[in-house]
């Protein structure tokens, strides 16, 4: 079954456009979002800090570059969660004892539990919006979603992480900001 048949099936519209699909993914993404970092809230957290405390709770004294490297974003926006981490008890930093100038990252056991937590209210959201959907729907929109993805990515972005395409989407939005002000 193809997506416009699904989309028939489920009484909706086909006279629609790419911009109406497109302004509905664009939505369902801000919910998603929204409903995700009210998860991380709830626990104390901010929005970037649960995938680096899943990635130090599963490669337990690795370095901030390695968490870097993994997020595909700076190894200095990964400090200052790190430095924020730190300072509420969810991370150790650790100097390496056989190279002096690299520090290791230990998660804490309040780091842990607050980790399992994100993630299973994490696992919620993600539950709550695929509610009625079958695995062959669920299989057909990854396959939608793909593809979609591979249209749009150039070889700048083919490899990047969500992560790091949301630092370039800060970035770009933050520079026309400066354009604007500079202009006006």
């Amino acid at each position: 079954m193809d997506f416009l048949s699904i989309l028939s099936n489920l009484g909706i519209d086909m006279n629609i456009s790419f911009l109406d699909i497109a302004r509905k993914m664009n939505t369902l993404s801000i919910l998603h979002r929204i409903n995700i970092q009210k998860q991380a809230s709830k626990n104390g957290l901010y929005f970037g800090q649960p995938p680096i405390l899943e990635y130090v709770a599963s490669h337990n004294y690795c370095t901030q570059r390695e968490v870097a490297d993994f997020m595909k974003v700076s190894p200095a926006s990964i400090s200052t969660s790190v430095k924020r981490m730190q300072k509420a008890g969810l991370i150790e930093k650790l100097v390496d004892d056989s190279d002096l100038r690299y520090n290791r990252l230990k998660i804490t056991e309040k780091g842990k539990e607050l980790t399992d937590k994100c993630r299973k209210d994490f696992d919620k959201v993600d539950a709550q919006m695929f509610a009625g959907f079958s695995d062959e729907e669920c299989q057909q929109l990854y396959g939608y979603y793909e593809r979609m993805i591979k249209n749009l990515s150039t070889d700048e972005f083919e490899e990047n992480s969500i992560f790091s395409l949301i630092a370039e989407g800060k970035k770009l939005f933050g520079n026309q900001n400066k354009e604007e002000i500079d202009i006006d």
